[in-house]
Parts: structure tokens; sequence; C-alpha cells
């Protein structure tokens, strides 16, 4: 799923472009596996520089957002469609888009940021803290950011909602008896104290180390959880303490909407009248209501849409386009948006029984797949560029130019014979003397999923690997953590039950924290309390030394994206370019595009902005009806345009940097 956008600013505002010259670092692999020369040396990266061009004018970059709702007309409901059901709604605990999407109108942030990347104020009240505005103050490897909220905010049970919640939740995060807690790592852990004022508008959040994301940790779902409801839940119970059903209804909410109901098939939200924040200004949401209906599979969903049963339709791609471009001009309208996402194939990395932690079977397994040909039969009659970059377009800490293995299937044979994986007289491979037999893994429900996976079968067949296809529910098996987890859930990528993995990452604009927990050694989900993300397992100690280098190598301005301290500004972009390059050369998995949000929406629905991580939810904002006829109407005062980006909290990972689709 956990996510923001930090990075650099020199003293004069302003961050060069990542080691202009410099030589890509040579990849080396986990542990005792040296990689041999790639047999092809031809890129499908999109660029021809090495790094990122040009200069970044961060602070333009991630301040000053222009969004300004206009008034809408009061009244209405609308309804989403979603084809993954989730099944717990907890943001602490679970990494999976869904569920994020359900959150979306009832738990909000401190912070929040707009379709562009910068951010504003959600909950929270006056200048966003800076070191120029006295918001933040650095001390040696330490630092201090002060915060305030609006005054009056009440939680949805009339309840007041102050920043002593925000310090209860930080005590929450740090509960020792904590275990699979995919959040509470993100930005808590790094906490020292909190002084919260004795009005409790204002507090002082002292960080016992310089952590990169500490922007992106005041947005999310899990900033602030209601004290008075959570202080008597056994922190072992808390897993389940948010499970999709009639007890959500029991719940004080943070956001616009609150939950009246839900079952396996939908989530009702009414209005929360108690509702004094948000980026609009303080006023109700305009809409008396919304209802998210899940569906068993894409294809339904679609099929409702173009009823114009359901309003919005989500979580499709470009696969799908074909199938609602035709939609009448009545019932709706088809879009395609660029998008912070990417549809990938993640390669575990712990199954050393066939061979895939070492480097070279990684790159074989990359150099047999021909991108080009497999998204041309996902998505004929569209042109679709391959990927290879971690950080999709539009990013500004993007490194153009790099190279990934080539398509060449007599290369990866002989990469495959030289890691000891040898064919047999049938043809198929053998790896210490066992047959190899890949499972490749995929969520349920999802055609174009399952179309790529057979034709990976078939570009892995062609070089000797036999292999079969599983499916499983998103929530409770793909994406479900180590709490929501056992030891034989099917396809569960945190358990590491699969040999290959096909999802989507809808990434943030954080250049820590939407790789850190991905990439980092220290990440893996069994080590420890479970909270890690590494769900590949990918080991790489030069990438290690990147990543951590990201974390505390920053300028001496907090306000350089991703936080405080006093280090060399120069080293910051190089270890970024450093580590997009040992993403993409040491094959931990395979990105097949960056994938645009397909947007679907039917004409009732107004006051939209569209954001780059995808179709969500500014619930505040929308205005529309739906008449009992279910024919749209439309509120002509509406600003067709601006609507605040989700905050994620939740995984790649999404937690603080993103989340799984």
């Amino acid at each position: 799923m956990r996510k923001r956008l930090f990075g650099l600013l020199a003293s004069a505002g302003i961050a060069l472009a990542a080691c202009q010259g410099a030589a890509s670092p040579s990849p080396s692999a986990a542990p005792s596996t040296a990689a041999s020369p790639s047999p092809a040396a031809s890129a499908s990266g999109s660029g021809a520089s090495p790094s990122a061009s040009g200069a970044v004018d961060l602070k333009t970059a991630i301040f000053g957002s222009k969004y300004k709702p206009a008034p809408g007309t009061p009244g209405g409901t609308i309804v989403m469609g979603e084809w993954q059901p989730t099944k717990n709604l907890h943001p602490f605990y679970s990494t999976s888009f869904t569920t994020f999407e359900a959150l979306g109108p009832v738990m909000r942030g401190l912070l929040t940021i707009d379709s562009d990347g910068k951010y504003i104020n959600d909950l929270g009240d006056g200048d966003i803290p800076t070191t120029d505005n006295g918001g933040v103050k650095v001390s040696g490897n330490t630092f201090t950011i002060h915060v305030k909220i609006k005054s009056g905010l009440l939680w949805s049970d009339g309840q007041p909602l102050t920043l002593n919640d925000f310090k209860w939740t930080w005590q929450f995060a740090t509960d020792k008896a904590q275990s699979g807690c995919t959040l509470c790592t993100v930005g808590w852990t790094s906490i020292d104290k909190v002084d919260v004022s004795s009005d409790g508008l204002e507090a002082d959040i002292h960080f016992k180390e310089l952590y990169a994301g500490w922007l992106g940790f005041l947005t999310g779902a899990g900033f602030v959880l209601p004290q008075h409801y959570f202080k008597d839940i056994a922190i072992k119970d808390a897993p389940k303490s948010m499970a999709v059903g009639p007890g959500l209804s029991k719940i004080p909410w943070s956001g616009p909407f609150k939950i009246s109901g839900a079952s396996a098939d939908e989530i009702d939200y009414v209005r929360n009248d108690n509702w004094k924040a948000g980026v609009g200004g303080p006023h109700p949401a305009y809409l008396d209501g919304l209802k998210f209906k899940y569906f068993a599979d894409k294809n339904g969903m679609i099929a409702a849409f173009l009823k114009g049963d359901i309003d919005l339709a989500l979580d499709m791609t470009l696969a799908d386009y074909p199938a609602i471009k035709g939609v009448n001009p009545d019932v709706g309208i088809a879009e395609s948006k660029p998008a912070w996402q990417y549809e990938h194939l993640d390669i575990q990395g712990a199954h050393t029984d066939k061979g895939l932690d070492k480097l070279d079977v990684r790159k074989a397994i990359a150099m047999s797949i021909n991108k080009e040909e497999m998204l041309g039969v996902i998505f004929p009659g569209q042109t679709v560029t391959p990927a290879c970059s971690p950080s999709p377009p539009g990013q500004w800490f993007r490194v153009e130019g790099l190279q990934c293995p080539a398509y060449d299937v007599e290369g990866a044979k002989k990469l495959l014979d030289g890691a000891g994986m040898t064919a047999g007289s049938d043809g198929n491979r053998t790896y210490n003397g066992k047959p190899v037999d890949l499972q490749l893994c995929t969520t349920a429900g999802n055609p174009t999923r399952l179309t790529e996976l057979q034709k990976l079968q078939g570009y892995l067949q062609a070089v000797g690997i036999k292999s079969h296809i599983d499916t499983g529910d998103a929530d409770s098996e793909v994406f479900a953590t180590w709490a929501q987890s056992t030891p034989t859930t099917k396809c569960s990528i945190y358990r590491g039950n699969y040999d290959i993995a096909d999802y989507a990452y809808v990434l943030s604009g954080d250049i820590y924290n939407s790789y850190y927990f991905t990439y980092h050694t220290s990440q893996f989900p069994e080590k420890g309390d479970h909270s890690g993300a590494n769900t590949t397992r990918f080991s790489n100690p030069d990438m290690d030394k990147a990543l951590d280098g990201v974390k505390t190598d920053s300028g001496d301005r907090p306000e350089d994206l991703r936080g405080p301290g006093p280090r060399d500004p120069a080293l910051l972009p190089c270890r970024n370019d450093r580590y997009q390059h040992q993403a993409a050369e040491l094959a931990d998995l395979q990105r097949q595009l960056h994938r645009p949000d397909v947007g679907r929406r039917r004409l009732v629905v107004q006051g939209l902005l569209e954001r780059s991580s995808g179709s969500s939810i500014s619930a505040p904002e929308w205005v529309g009806a739906r008449s009992t006829d279910r024919a749209p109407a439309l509120y002509p005062n509406a600003e067709q345009a601006h609507w605040p980006r989700l905050p994620f909290a939740g995984s790649r990972i999404v937690r603080d940097h993103g989340a799984r689709a």
C-alpha cells in the first residue's frame, strides 16, 4: 500500500540534477551471488540521460497549492464501484489500496497533497512547519516540529478531536506488544516524545533521529485515532477492531463522512455534520451520502457502470478502456489520466531452493520477457511504453535513462546455465537436482492479469522454466499483512508464498518512504515485530547504503522535502540516482508499464480533482444527486477541476509511501 514528496533544497532553494556524468554503480547481488555480465546491453529505459535532468525548485514543487474549490449545492448520493472488496479498514494493519479508498471519506491527516504534489492543510492549521517560519528546529541529529490543528474539531460522535489523540496514537503505534503492524514503523518509532499544549491545539513532536519522511508522516489516514474509543481495546485485538461489518458504524471518524453500515457487498456513508476541517474550508460535505458497491469481478463492475448503476468505477487499467470508452454520453465519461502507478512482477528472492536469490537467475527471467509483445497482447491497438524506472513519469526525483535487462532468450538461457539451473532432456530445468516449477500469483477477478501471467508462462517455458498460476483474494490473501495472514496463506506476499507475483504499486511523491520500506534489508516482514514491507526479500548492501543515505543526507533546511539534517546537500541526488539504478539493474522485480488511471464517472459527479496516484475520494467537495430513476442531475455551481489526492497510510507498499492494487 504506505506516503510523500520529500527531497532536497539547497540553501538557495534549488536542487541540481543528480550525479551528472557519473557512471551507474555496478550492481552487486544478494550475498554470495555474483552476477555475470548481461549478454544484452540495450535498454528499455525512457531517456538518454543517466540521471534526472535540469534543476528543480523544490520549494515550488511541494508548497504553494492553488487548490480553491468553488461552492456547491448540497444533496445527493454518489455510488462508487470496486471489484476488490476490502475486509479491514484499520490503517495500521493494511496495505491494500482498496482499504485506503474506503478510508478516504472518513479518516484524515494533518496535511494532504493536491494533484500537483503540493502539501496543504487538512486537519492542520496555520503555516506548514519549516525552519524559515520556526516550525522546525534542528539540533544535531535530532529535530522538533511544531504542529497545529484547527480549533473546534470533533469526532463524528461529538467528542473533541485534539492533538492529545495524536499523542495517544503515537503511544499505540510504539506499544511493545505490537506485531505485524505495517504502519507502526513509518515515523512513529523515530519520535522521542510529544508535548501537547493545554488546549490540545498545538504540539511539539520531538524526533530522536533524522527521519527523511517526516513531512509525509503528517499526512494519511493513520495520523490520528480516537483515543476515547480505542484506548480500551487490547493491542492483540487491534488488528480486527475495524473489520468490515456492522461494527464500523460505532467508530468515531475524523473525516467529512461517517460509516452507517458495512458488509462484504457494500459500505454506506452518511454526512458527518461535525466535520469542520478540510482543504475547502470548514463546511460539511455537499453530498448526503456515499456508497461503495463491491463486485465479484471487474467485468461485473464495468457492466454496472455502462448501465448507469454506479457513478464511479475504480481500479481499472488501459486494458479495460475499450470496454468503457463507448459508454453512452448520457450515462458517463471514460477517461485515461497519467498516474503514479506501475504494474510489475515481483520475484521472491528468499526462495533459494529455486535459485531466485541469484542475480543471474532474476536477470534471466527479466530477459525472457518480451515486454513489447506482452503489452501489445494485453493492450491491443494502444501505445504503451514498457517501464524500467521505479519512479513513474512526473515525479521530481525520477532518474531518466535507466537500463533494464533487454529481451534476449539465448542470453537468458546462458545465464541460467551458468547459475546452475540446467535443462534436462525434456527441456525443463532443474536446480540442485530438483525440478523447477514457479508459482505465479495474482489477485482473483482480474482477467488482464491472468492474460499477463499466461504470456509469462510462455516466455518462461521458452527458456526451460516450468510454472503454474494461482490466484488469491486481494485483501485477505495476496495483500494481507503479517498480522492478517498465516504461514500457509495462499499467494501472501508478506509471507513470501509466491515465486512471482503480479500486481500494481500506487506510489506517493515521497523519495524516501516510497522506496526504503520496499528495498531495505531491515524491512523483511519476518524480522522483529513483523512490520517490514520488503516482501521480495531483496537484499543488497549497496542498496541499503544508498537508502540509508537518502534517510539522513539532506540539506540544512527541513522544508527540503525529506527532512532536516546538517548534511551535505550535494549527496542526496547522488544517492537517489544510485538506488534507482540499482533498483533497475538488480532485477528484484520487473516493471511492465507505468499505468495510467483509467477514469470513469457518470455525469452526476462534480468537483473532482485528478490526482497523480489514481482515483480516490475528496468527498467534501463532491456534489451530485441521484434521482429515484437513477438519472444524472448536475449542479452547475460545482468546480469541475480539483480534488485533493487521498493521503495514503498504508504500503508499497503503501503505508506512508503508496499502496498495492
